[in-house]
């Protein structure tokens, strides 16, 4: 037929080679997000990278970083094991990836557990912080001018005992003092203030101080606490359900470390809870006294009243009161229950009070008809 192309001629395949396309707008495409290390790709970044929003590198990748989370993860685990220092693991991770080391929120972190830190965790602390604003670079930068580039373990818990409270570091200072050594040095910073916090209840008894031996055995049942205490951390990560083997272990060490500090207390007459046995105390002047007013001694009690008001007691009493107000906190609820307590205190004092001064109407009433019962008899 003429004007119908044959099939297989060149007319018909010039129009089946150039098949006409609708041209896409690819500026209306849902942005991708490439991992460099993985080459994973996704369309919703958010929990899959992290946000780095110190880094202006980043900003044409809506601040979040080119490597997804879990090769950050793995980056830092390798390192963590290559270096056997988190510390340094840390430091090359951030460096790799341009965020800012900050050793005092590492350290921060390392205080409030002492377990492995998580990548994702250093992060949120960061980007919350008054880092938030520095690359990697400004440390490199500052540890340059300050010739440290990373401190040592002593350096970097000594720069955290710098912010012990005045009463934490006083207990550092007794201890020290009365034992006339660091029985904990080298210890984290966090297990420190734990440490000294609990061993310095025991040294207010001079027959501990007194005998070295049973104050070796206090300090061993101060570790062993301490260590109980990470072993309930470590459960209170662990999920019941998933990890009951390792709940297990983990109860079955603390339970020797307890039935240790047992073994300790009653070989030595140690109390874990109260320091040391009943007797403690009986040669103090305090224990006399009551001692003796127990057993009805007329000049004790004279003695034990004139104790009371004399100005020595008074000032330690008013040195304690204003200790107590300084380095104590009360919320709300708190200061509630002390004024109910002032306001209990207040009327049964005043009830008492009255009783006092009606007993003192009675005798001085006895005492003057006695007087006029002997004047009657000299007239």
């Amino acid at each position: 037929m003429s004007g119908v192309p044959a099939r297989g001629s060149k007319q018909t395949l010039e129009k089946k080679a150039k098949p006409k396309y609708r041209k896409i707008d690819t500026t209306t495409l849902p942005p991708l997000y490439k991992c460099s290390c993985c080459g994973k790709i996704v369309q919703e970044p958010e929990g899959k990278f992290f946000k780095v929003i110190q880094n202006s590198l980043y900003n044409g990748n809506d601040g979040y970083s080119t490597v997804c989370t879990y090769c950050c993860d793995d980056f830092f685990a390798r390192m963590r094991e290559k270096y056997q220092d988190e510390k340094l693991a840390l430091l090359v991770t951030c460096g790799e990836v341009g965020w800012f080391f900050s050793e005092k929120i590492y350290m921060q972190m390392k205080e409030k557990n002492s377990g492995d830190i998580r990548l994702g965790d250093y992060i949120k602390r960061l980007n919350l912080s008054q880092n938030k604003n520095l690359t990697f670079v400004d440390y490199v930068m500052s540890s340059i001018n300050s010739e440290q580039f990373l401190r040592s373990k002593q350096e970097a818990d000594e720069m955290m005992e710098e912010n012990w409270t005045g009463e934490e570091r006083k207990n550092v200072d007794t201890v020290i003092e009365v034992i006339g050594y660091d029985p904990f040095a080298g210890y984290q910073s966090s297990d420190r203030r734990y440490l000294f916090g609990e061993l310095v209840k025991y040294l207010d008894d001079e027959e501990v101080v007194d005998d070295n031996y049973k104050l070796s055995q206090i300090i061993q049942i101060v570790n062993n606490n301490n260590q109980i205490r990470q072993y309930d951390l470590l459960i209170a990560q662990l999920k019941p359900l998933t990890d009951s083997k390792d709940i297990q272990v983990l109860n079955e060490m603390k339970g020797k470390l307890v039935q240790s500090n047992d073994k300790i207390a009653k070989e030595n007459e140690i109390s874990v809870k109260n320091r040391s046995n009943k007797d403690i105390g009986k040669s103090t002047l305090t224990y006399l006294m009551r001692d003796l007013r127990e057993k009805d001694f007329d000049r004790a009690e004279a003695d034990y009243y004139d104790q009371l008001k004399s100005a020595g007691t008074q000032w330690a009493a008013e040195v304690s009161m204003n200790a107590i107000q300084k380095n104590t906190f009360f919320d709300e609820n708190d200061m509630r229950e002390i004024n109910d307590i002032k306001r209990q205190m207040v009327v049964e004092l005043q009830e008492k009070v009255d009783d006092l001064m009606e007993e003192k109407r009675q005798l001085l009433v006895e005492i003057q008809k006695l007087k006029n019962g002997d004047d009657d008899g000299k007239t």
